[in-house]
């Protein structure tokens, strides 16, 4: 298994030798490619120029971050999972867990950028873009998540474990649809890039986020009386190349399978 290393800032005490330079203590700390610890330990290092190892150790950090990158890449593929934006370029992609726009307030991928699916499911998504795109000329799905691996859904779940929204988080000891790469959260955007008005936010855990009850909310004044045709849009699009909505979270969306049917058909993402 492949391995690499982080370092953390020098204790703020050294000891001089007989060198020009103190020698400062630095913990080095090895893991694996799946982000687990292997070791840890202590080494001693010249401190020519703190400012200088600040900027060697921010350039350390810059590295290992684009290698973890690399390494989610690597695994995802390994996996079996398609890059979406293979299948379908004209397609968006901002991952909401690679930034703290999200209903955790926290970067869960670091700094993924790519959209990740079962085979499957990219291909019924790279169809529905084309309908999309000949339905409405410009406008485009925007994915704002897809597969997760089983190590960001724990972080996740501990995140919100005791607080009203870990209904909202699968377990991750069997894993969620995200887990298994065959579910997506997306909206779509115009032409000129911005959203369709679907009501709520992405992440916005409450009745305006349900589906089904779009016309009374328009009477009511919480909702534009665009928003049930821009849901029922993405809603046609995709029902017709056989995904359905999660009726809690308009931006979710699922292959037609019960959650033992997944389990038994697909790959656990458990990385």
């Amino acid at each position: 298994m492949d391995h690499y290393w982080s370092m953390s800032e020098p204790l703020l005490v050294s000891k001089r030798t007989s060198t020009t330079h103190p020698i400062v203590p630095v913990l080095l700390t090895r893991v694996t490619s799946t982000g687990q610890l292997a070791d840890q330990y202590w080494s001693h290092f010249p401190l020519i120029d703190l400012a200088m190892y600040r900027l060697l150790l921010a350039l350390f950090l810059l590295t290992t971050t684009s290698l973890s990158a690399r390494n989610l890449d690597s695994l995802m593929q390994a996996y079996g999972l398609v890059e979406v934006t293979s299948l379908a370029p004209r397609i968006r992609v901002e991952l909401k867990y690679a930034t703290r726009d999200n209903f955790i307030g926290a970067n869960m991928y670091g700094s993924l950028r790519k959209a990740y699916l079962h085979p499957n499911l990219a291909r019924a998504l790279a169809r529905a873009q084309q309908a999309l795109e000949r339905e409405k000329p410009g406008y485009a799905f925007l994915i704002y998540d897809a597969a997760r691996p089983q190590s960001v859904q724990r972080r996740m779940y501990q995140a919100v474990a005791g607080t009203p929204k870990k209904i909202y988080v699968a377990a991750p000891e069997r894993g969620g649809r995200h887990n298994y790469g065959v579910a997506v959260d997306l909206t779509i955007v115009d032409a000129a890039g911005k959203p369709l008005d679907m009501g709520s936010p992405f992440d916005h855990f409450g009745e305006e986020a349900h589906l089904g009850d779009e016309g009374a909310l328009v009477k009511k004044g919480v909702f534009a009386p665009e928003v049930p045709t821009n849901r029922a849009l993405m809603k046609r699009l995709l029902g017709a190349e056989g995904l359905r909505p999660y009726d809690k979270e308009w931006w979710h969306y699922q292959e037609r399978m019960s959650m033992p049917e997944v389990r038994k058909r697909y790959r656990l993402l458990d990385f």
